[in-house]
């Protein structure tokens, strides 16, 4: 489990050139760093996020999955929940700062919607750990 976020990560950046590439083939052209990931057609950024948000929740009420397991809906957001809370659960030393500039809003909104829930147990290891020697020292 200690390099699980690293597996994910070479796995995602894999799945990312693949995409590219695809993409390259469709467009006619490289892939610039402004266009769109998924839905490289789309007119603007809400016309995409609305059609994915479409597509997910139809993809959440074909598998049964429209509430959490606390009761709340899911919805195309949730994702962006999720992906702070596994970052801040499973990341090796993410600090708050690092993560709400990546995430685009401020370590206080972190602090008290995403790492609220967390208790001080969680992460001991990351309390007690040394750091490791950098290469060159």
């Amino acid at each position: 489990m200690e390099n699980w976020g690293q597996d994910w990560m070479e796995i995602n950046i894999k799945v990312y050139e693949r995409i590219c590439r695809r993409q390259e083939v469709e467009l006619g052209r490289p892939v610039e760093p402004t266009d769109y990931v998924f839905m490289t057609q789309a007119k603007s950024r809400d016309n995409a996020i609305k059609s994915l948000a479409k597509q997910f929740d139809i993809v959440l009420d074909a598998t049964g999955l429209k509430v959490s397991n606390v009761g709340e809906p899911r919805s195309l957001y949730s994702l962006r929940h999720s992906s702070i809370m596994f970052r801040l659960m499973f990341g090796r030393t993410v600090d708050t700062l690092t993560l709400a500039r990546n995430a685009r809003t401020s370590p206080e909104m972190i602090d008290r919607f995403y790492a609220a829930p967390l208790q001080g147990e969680m992460n001991i290891g990351e309390l007690q750990s040394k750091r490791r020697p950098r290469p060159w020292e």
